[in-house]
């Protein structure tokens, strides 16, 4: 195999595992004969983004050692490039790494790049953004916006924070038009558009997506009943969320979010990381469009 060229972008803050211990794996994991590598840390939120874009051109692979947020940032210049993105998850949720079977275990996910094996996988287009996971409006998005602010990392503060918010939530209206076709008015507790099957930590919200089938899944949840509860969480995670009254999904192309009322103080999130919601929000598949090391 030829030796190829690899920029790891650290972001020191990402998720809850200490990342100083990484550059010594990386010595230790990588075959030298097939990689050889540098090592650049992120400095502020947006700064994968810079370094991805003004890099992309002089690696064969960027690797981006995080969580989802840290992918999206580094993900975006690399699409519809030859750059491959290699993934080392050390994030809270690790929802893209785990749906595309990148082990969770540090070693062996470094290990995994020396095979030099890639696939592609679809991306979607959100306003003036990309994401590569799981976006969305709602619940999730308020959660995600809580949750950027808080101290506390990892996936018991982010469950606390859900319960002590999830009766007091107010849902806003949306209409929701897929493919040109129109499907709810309602309010819905949230609507999830997903790349992958899972926001992270097994949680899967869209159980029949596929990555790499050109489509993404548009899933809504209304608002449930506190008895409820239980049987919501065991859906979510066992992947059976599709079995629930309170859930839909379809697949499209292309969709439309158009806000009915008011969406002041609102936010939308994109893997992860949460945005203010400003205007209506269009969505299109961007097909096979990133190169992901990874199994194949």
């Amino acid at each position: 195999m030829k030796t190829q060229k690899a920029l790891f972008i650290i972001n020191p803050k990402s998720g809850t595992t200490q990342k100083k211990g990484v550059p010594a794996l990386l010595d230790y994991c990588l075959d030298s004969s097939k990689i050889s590598y540098e090592i650049f840390y992120t400095q502020y939120a947006g700064h994968g983004r810079e370094i991805a874009e003004k890099e992309k051109n002089n690696y064969h692979m960027i690797v981006a050692v995080g969580g989802d947020g840290t992918i999206n940032e580094i993900a975006g210049p690399l699409i519809n490039s030859e750059t491959t993105l290699g993934i080392i998850p050390l994030g809270s949720g690790n929802g893209l790494a785990r749906h595309l079977k990148i082990p969770l275990n540090t070693k062996k996910a470094i290990s995994l790049l020396n095979d030099q094996h890639s696939k592609k996988i679809d991306t979607i287009n959100f306003n003036n953004d990309i994401f590569v996971n799981v976006a969305g409006v709602g619940f999730d998005a308020h959660i995600a916006s809580l949750f950027a602010e808080s101290k506390k990392r990892g996936f018991l503060s982010y469950g606390m924070l859900a319960l002590q918010e999830i009766i007091k939530f107010k849902s806003t209206g949306y209409r929701l038009i897929i493919d040109g076709e129109e499907k709810i008015e309602k309010a819905p507790f949230l609507i999830s558009i997903a790349n992958s099957s899972q926001y992270g930590n097994n949680a899967h919200i869209a159980p029949g997506a596929e990555i790499s089938d050109g489509l993404m899944d548009i899933c809504i949840m209304q608002k449930i009943p506190f008895w409820y509860y239980p049987s919501l969480i065991f859906h979510l995670f066992n992947g059976t969320l599709t079995r629930s009254r309170y859930y839909k999904t379809w697949q499209g192309k292309e969709a439309l979010i158009h806000l009915l009322e008011d969406a002041e103080k609102k936010s939308i999130h994109l893997d992860g990381d949460p945005y203010p919601l400003k205007e209506d929000i269009k969505l299109s598949v961007n097909p096979l469009s990133l190169k992901v090391a990874c199994k194949i």
